[in-house]
């Protein structure tokens, strides 16, 4: 793992609506590892190989991050937000901020009052980021609303191969599918390979929709990461544990056939691969891109995550990169020969 290009893309600021600053920094990495990229109007980013081959995969994972929103002003100073995505509101009380504005990024903090730390539920419109301003007016010059505010925290490492920090969710899943589709085109993949940056994922999916449909794949793998149940009253149901390698979705969605040559990959390289289950909707891009076109074959390949959208989410590090060696084998041994059918009528 390249952790000093993951903490750098942890560093970025990319609340959903504006993704600029991770779209470019993925593509100052991975310029010359593609024959080209390409920008959508849904500020989707693109990694493209192999073009001209009649058989293309595409590796979508959301550059989105949660955030929070302003939209207006106390007479004091501070600033009235509301939620952007999946945001857990008590998790900002007392914490540092970045706000990106239109001439910059302003730091701040939430306030902390006896009566938030006291209310069982907090709901986000309750919360207040204190900028120092001291005046509305003086907020309202500094702070246009519609700014998007992010936690302030850095990426750290643990015990055991483990990294904390804000946004891996889905800024891990970029990775993956950036350094996935880079290995496989060293092994020599002979399928066209599009490899997605999307955006809006945490609010609209429009960036999935957007890519997969002017794209046009004729199989999608979303990467996206998926709530592990290995810590204390975790909440969450299932067995997925940190370390025990990428979890590979069951279900409705997914297709089988693409789910066995991905479990295919991981025996050949005698690598570990956990399983879940969802019955409908996953709440990934996989959803998204299963309705673009004549309704896209694809697969959810997801990185188990402790402590989800919150400014610590942790991951190890073993199950990054046993991911991408399944991946980019998966990708090497997909073409347009392998029947996706789930059954034939001989």
């Amino acid at each position: 793992m390249d952790k000093e290009f993951l903490k750098e893309l942890i560093s970025c600021i990319s609340p959903s609506g504006r993704e600029e600053m991770v779209q470019k920094c993925i593509y100052g990495h991975y310029k010359n590892d593609f024959d080209e990229f390409i920008v959508e109007e849904q500020g989707t980013l693109t990694g493209v190989y192999n073009r001209q081959a009649p058989f293309h995969i595409q590796l979508a994972a959301h550059a989105d991050e949660i955030s929070l929103i302003v939209t207006g002003y106390n007479s004091d100073g501070s600033l009235q937000v509301e939620r952007n995505g999946g945001v857990k509101p008590k998790l900002y009380i007392g914490t540092k901020v970045q706000i990106l504005t239109p001439s910059g990024v302003i730091k701040g903090i939430v306030g902390v009052t006896d009566t938030l730390n006291g209310k069982e539920k907090v709901e986000a419109d309750e919360l207040f980021v204190d900028i120092g301003c001291e005046s509305k007016e003086e907020a309202e010059k500094l702070v246009p609303k519609g700014s998007y505010i992010v936690h302030d925290t850095d990426m750290v490492e643990l015990q055991n191969d483990k990294l904390a920090g804000r946004a891996f969710d889905d800024r891990i899943g970029v990775y993956i599918i950036f350094e996935a589709a880079k290995k496989a085109i060293e092994m020599g993949a002979k399928s066209g390979i599009y490899a997605t940056a999307t955006t809006g994922e945490e609010t609209t999916g429009r960036g999935a929709f957007s890519s997969a449909g002017k794209l046009k794949p004729d199989v999608c793998v979303a990467v996206d990461v998926t709530y592990a149940a290995d810590y204390k009253d975790p909440g969450e149901p299932g067995d997925v544990t940190l370390g025990k390698g990428g979890v590979i979705c069951r279900g409705s969605i997914p297709n089988a056939k693409l789910n066995a040559i991905l479990e295919e990959s991981a025996k050949e390289l005698n690598l570990p691969v956990q399983f879940e289950v969802f019955a409908g909707r996953t709440g990934t891009d996989a959803d998204t891109m299963l309705k673009t076109g004549e309704g896209v074959v694809q697969t959810l390949f997801s990185i188990p995550l402790r402590y989800m959208h919150s400014p610590v989410e942790v991951l190890s590090v073993k199950d990054v990169d046993s991911m991408i060696d399944v991946l980019a084998l998966f990708l090497t041994k997909l073409d347009g020969n392998t029947s996706l059918l789930p059954y034939t009528l001989d």
